[in-house]
């Protein structure tokens, strides 16, 4: 005799089945049928599905307000456990004269007030086991809105460490003086994965800000460091621009080169012209990405390559951008140089010279100013 679902006490799923499906498993699991979806309600479940995903929202005061989100953990993990994708073909068909310098002139959503602070969890793993974890409080008042938004977070090796959280080796064995070689290098870009998630306390809304997987690795000249850089592509403050989340991490090397740590952080937020964004443009964008806004949405991925398509997408306007910004230049360069002719036309029919060096010079900077006629053409 067969024994179905309903036949099974409903403790014995919630205590010794459930909890050992992940994230995904227990989302498709509710959507089987209404029995299993308020079964798969208790926030129990998500709150261990989340201290598993993140170590960081172990920290009680991150917990706390993940307890009062609209359903608990389970909205926490379905804000955070998705990855941030922009679609890059909005912005095919953008021509370089609708490229402006405009910048946000209000908080664009009335109905909530700008957070007086953000929360960042950040988790990092190596081979899927856990080698840092931090939580970090940014006060979003004062001077905030109109700084560089930058988030630094510095550390000291795992054996000094006094800041709160989890801090421990990777156990790679590296040259102290000469740092990782390219193989060590390829292989923490493989298997070195970041977590960013950016949560609003005022919206009780969160989102992963990283790539996960690096897109560059290399090492620092001076220091030696490991150098790993994260990058998320998201749409900008202008509805004709894109900008991108650069996460940067440092590695330090251990004492007899045994080891590797993460020495430091940084989350910044760049336009195209490599300017770093303030305060208020970056609530702007939060605002926007938490919405999933201007051709942004969140998405759980099986690979990198949608990400790589954004960053690719990113690098190529940069460089159109760069380009266009210097013909400008060049346009307005022409027309002074054409403007100071004008006047020496002036002042050489009023004065009359004749000495050949003014005239072989007049000469020539009018051809020159020829040249760059015919070539803005």
């Amino acid at each position: 005799m067969s024994t179905s679902l309903a036949n099974i006490h409903p403790h014995i799923i919630q205590t010794h089945i459930l909890p050992r499906l992940d994230g995904p498993s227990l989302l498709s699991t509710a959507t089987a049928s209404s029995y299993l979806q308020t079964l798969c309600a208790d926030d129990n479940l998500w709150s261990h599905i989340c201290r598993s995903t993140w170590p960081s929202t172990i920290d009680p005061r991150l917990d706390h307000l993940i307890s009062i989100f609209p359903a608990g953990h389970r909205s926490f993990f379905q804000d955070s456990f998705p990855a941030l994708i922009t679609d890059v073909n909005h912005y095919n068909t953008i021509l370089p004269s609708t490229w402006s310098s405009s910048k946000p002139n209000s908080w664009l959503c009335s109905s909530h007030p700008c957070p007086s602070e953000l929360i960042s969890a950040i988790d990092i793993c190596y081979q899927n086991d856990v080698v840092y974890s931090r939580v970090e409080f940014t006060d979003t008042t004062h001077d905030f809105l109109w700084s560089p938004f930058w988030v630094e977070l510095k550390d000291d090796p795992p054996i000094n460490r006094l800041i709160p959280g989890i801090s421990r080796w990777i156990d790679l064995k590296v040259d102290e003086l000469l740092g990782a070689n390219k193989a060590t290098l390829l292989h923490l870009k493989e298997y070195l994965t970041l977590s960013w998630i950016l949560i609003d306390p005022t919206r009780k809304r969160a989102v992963n800000l990283s790539s996960m997987r690096p897109v560059s690795v290399m090492q620092h000249w001076m220091t030696n460091d490991s150098l790993l850089e994260y990058v998320t592509v998201l749409p900008g403050c202008s509805m004709n621009d894109m900008v991108q989340c650069r996460i940067e991490v440092a590695l330090g090397v251990g004492g007899g080169g045994v080891g590797l740590y993460v020495k430091e952080v940084v989350l910044k937020f760049e336009d195209l012209h490599c300017s770093c964004l303030n305060g208020r443009e970056f609530l702007v964008i939060l605002q926007r990405v938490i919405w999933e806004e201007s051709n942004v949405r969140r998405k759980v991925v099986e690979d990198d390559e949608e990400r790589w398509r954004s960053y690719r997408k990113f690098k190529e306007m940069k460089i159109e951008k760069m380009s266009w910004v210097k013909k400008e230049e060049e346009k307005k360069e022409l027309a002074v140089r054409v403007n100071y002719i004008g006047m020496l036309d002036c002042h050489c029919v009023i004065i009359t010279f004749e000495a050949d060096d003014i005239k072989a010079w007049f000469k020539k900077e009018r051809d020159e100013v020829k040249k760059m006629l015919m070539q803005s053409k």
